[in-house]
């Protein structure tokens, strides 16, 4: 069963075990902006300060220090697959991330997918993708950074 959710779609993962609930986050954001502008903003460390935190590290292997959201400690990034502007397979503390890029015309849009989530888990991370998802926005549109403190209470979109 496929939830809709204004912040996101919560899936069933596609590869999982017949006797297996585990589930993927979706999220989908088109930009009036070229990919690699868009690409620049989620990947280069100079604007990753910006809108998400301090990059350290090197050879696909990366630390970051959030500034702001739900993790207060450095987190370990390690690169899977990069094919820039394009694709960016990335494992976060453990887990898989996939971010795709595609260019129609004069917009950006971008593919988040968030996998091997068990159901319950999805309601704490789910608002956390979707934040920082939020800031990556308001940074290409020169506004206001979001504050974590307004998306814990989005938990109930991920059921």
């Amino acid at each position: 069963m496929t939830m809709m959710s204004m912040l996101g779609e919560v899936r069933p993962e596609h590869d999982r075990a017949a006797d297996s609930e585990l589930v993927l986050l979706h999220y989908l954001r088109s930009f009036r902006k070229p990919v690699l502008e868009v690409w620049s903003a989620a990947t280069d460390r100079g604007q990753l300060a910006h809108w998400l935190g301090a990059v350290s590290g090197g050879s696909g292997n990366l630390t970051i220090e959030p500034m702001d959201g739900p993790v207060s400690r450095p987190v370990a990034v390690r690169v899977g697959h990069c094919q820039a502007p394009h694709e960016l397979i990335v494992h976060i503390d453990g887990c898989l991330l996939e971010v795709r890029m595609t260019q129609v015309g004069v917009v950006t849009n971008v593919e988040l997918i968030r996998r091997h989530v068990t159901p319950a888990d999805a309601r704490e991370i789910g608002p956390r993708w979707q934040y920082l998802l939020d800031r990556l926005t308001a940074y290409l549109d020169y506004a206001p950074l979001p504050q974590w403190a307004d998306y814990p209470k989005r938990a109930d979109e991920y059921r």
